[in-house]
């Protein structure tokens, strides 16, 4: 036998690696749901809350206006918090901006002053960037949590149509059943 490796054991190591790298995903996914806060709750809090249960059977009109009253309830509420989250996010990169703009500008003057070469554009950039990591991370935050209340909004949205849907489907029924 040679020292390649068989199309099966290329496969097996392949899918060893694959399941390692799940396993530490799965304990960043879970740690992250417990640890990372967005509007002052867990994520695990978030997901709990937000969660529309629609029975598949059994399902009503009347229980259909109730599972939609619930849902335009839960979309004002994500509305209000996906606006502040991009107000934040919004204000941290403008922050974050002015601050690198203003360190950029302080190293270039402090290399003319000593009448040394400036750096290049890239160096700059870097030194620039160095002691910002504070800020960089707050803006990421900010990102991650309006993009957590964007797909917030867009599960109630999906819930609210699956709604609307079974609805039309029940009325549906009924005329049907009632014409009969």
């Amino acid at each position: 036998m040679t020292d390649e490796q068989t199309p099966k054991a290329k496969a097996d190591l392949l899918v060893k690696k694959l399941l390692k790298g799940k396993t530490v995903h799965n304990m960043f996914a879970d740690s992250m749901r417990r640890q990372l806060t967005i509007s002052g709750e867990s994520m695990e809090y978030w997901e709990d809350k937000f969660k529309i249960s629609i029975p598949t059977d059994n399902l009503t009109p009347a229980l259909c206006r109730d599972l939609d009253m619930q849902i335009m309830e839960l979309n004002q509420e994500a509305t209000f918090f996906h606006a502040v989250a991009a107000a934040k996010a919004q204000w941290l990169k403008r922050g974050s901006e002015a601050a690198f703009n203003d360190k950029f500008w302080t190293i270039v003057q402090e290399f003319k002053a000593k009448g040394e070469r400036v750096p290049g554009q890239e160096t700059l950039k870097t030194l620039a960037s160095i002691g910002n990591e504070d800020v960089d991370s707050a803006q990421t935050i900010a990102d991650i949590e309006c993009k957590f209340w964007k797909d917030i909004l867009d599960h109630l949205s999906m819930c609210r149509r699956l709604v609307e849907n079974a609805s039309m489907t029940i009325s549906t029924e009924l005329k049907y059943v009632s014409s009969s």
